[in-house]
């Protein structure tokens, strides 16, 4: 169990904070090799990383792949699960890793972490490749770590206009503030709310933001574009809706984007155009530390102050990206999974861009209230029973149709 005290929240009589290691939500196994968690890969669940324990080697922290989680149970068990009813016709409650903070006094800043579409459904293991990144980062850890499992089942994602799954807004605002509500205003600090998310995530974060940006003190997308869900931004109209481009309007935005993405998307052409009116100032290149510690990303970095509102930044990679020996022999190196840089090294300057910007007290989420239920599980039901019943309808004759009426009449 955890050294760490871990109080227990209940919306409901049965539901209580659960610790990371003990809980059934996503199991705790140990390397087979070394003290690390082991990754689980498809039938595979045996060591933390490919290299670990490789060709008989003693295990170092030299004999671990770059992108090894290095999770221990002593970080697990800092951890612990909270269960949250997110969604009015949801058929599980949401489930969000809570990461204490263990340094500071006082309420802390909050970090609301939404991962990528490998995680959806549990198709990869949720503790590689996402939340222990965040972990690894020492200037992080004086926040409280919020990340959500991206179930389907459970409210906080929803299909998009491709109906397929993304993360739902309200789902997640409303599974957000009822554990900042649990953890009240001793524990966390809401001028201090911020985002990030990872390739989906990093939509998610941008679409966060067009809804809810009012209430955050910061947001952080690495890697992934703004869909402009909801009608956000007409494709009749030069600009977003006038709700949305308020709720952005005094946000602080820094993206985090590799140039030669194409899976995720670029957020370039629409920070240029929304930004149009304001002079950009001189772009900066810097030299930043790659996934492995002898390797080097350049990376160009672009600003638009915006007056008297926090400017907006990009900071652009030049890829493919070779700061790793596995991509000597593969490929032309890596195009999108810039997080793996940005989330664990100081230097790329996530925690300081947050450090910077805090909302004023008016501006603040109540954290003693929680948002509404989202109910966007049961519109789209409706939608999707509706499209089934026009595409049912298509299928029959004129015969079938007039028969069907002439029984609905009787």
């Amino acid at each position: 169990s955890s050294s760490v005290e871990i109080d227990l929240f209940q919306r409901s009589g049965n539901l209580t904070a659960m610790n990371a290691v003990d809980s059934d939500i996503h199991p705790w196994k140990k390397c087979i090799n070394c003290d690390f968690r082991a990754e689980k890969n498809k039938d595979k669940w045996e060591k933390c990383c490919e290299k670990c324990g490789k060709d008989g080697v003693t295990c170092s922290i030299q004999h671990h792949d770059a992108h090894c989680s290095r999770l221990t149970k002593q970080d697990l068990a800092r951890c612990y699960w909270e269960c949250v009813k997110c969604d009015t016709t949801a058929s599980e409650d949401a489930k969000c890793l809570v990461v204490p903070p263990s340094c500071g006094q006082g309420p802390r800043p909050v970090l609301l972490f939404l991962t990528g579409n490998g995680h959806v459904n549990d198709r990869q293991d949720f503790f590689s490749g996402g939340i222990d990144q965040l972990m690894r980062n020492n200037d992080l850890k004086g926040y409280w770590i919020m990340a959500p499992k991206p179930l389907s089942a459970t409210g906080v994602m929803r299909k998009n206009e491709k109906w397929r799954w993304t993360w739902c807004e309200d789902g997640i605002w409303a599974m957000f503030t009822e554990i900042l509500r649990r953890l009240g205003k001793d524990k966390v600090d809401p001028s201090r709310l911020y985002v990030t998310g990872l390739s989906l995530g990093a939509s998610g974060s941008w679409h966060l933001a067009l809804r809810y940006g009012q209430f955050l003190a910061g947001v952080a997308p690495v890697s992934g574009v703004c869909h402009w869900p909801h009608g956000a931004w007409p494709r009749s109209s030069s600009s977003p809706l006038p709700e949305v481009l308020r709720h952005l309007s005094n946000l602080p935005l820094r993206a985090y984007q590799i140039d030669a993405d194409r899976y995720g998307g670029s957020p370039v052409n629409d920070l240029e155009w929304l930004l149009k009116e304001y002079p950009e100032s001189a772009t900066e290149a810097r030299t930043l530390r790659g996934m492995e510690i002898d390797r080097r990303v350049e990376v160009s970095i672009r600003q638009w102050p915006r007056g008297d509102r926090p400017a907006w930044e990009l900071w652009e990679a030049k890829g493919p990206l070779k700061d790793w020996a596995y991509y000597d022999g593969w490929g032309d190196g890596d195009k999108h999974c810039l997080w793996n840089r940005v989330y664990p090294w100081p230097e790329w300057g996530l925690e300081a861009f947050f450090r910077a910007h805090r909302l004023p007290q008016h501006q603040c989420w109540n954290v003693e209230e929680a948002s509404p239920l989202s109910e966007v599980l049961q519109r789209q039901k409706e939608e999707e029973d509706t499209y089934n019943q026009k595409e049912a309808m298509a299928k029959m004759s004129t015969g079938d149709i007039e028969v069907m009426q002439e029984q609905k009449r009787f």
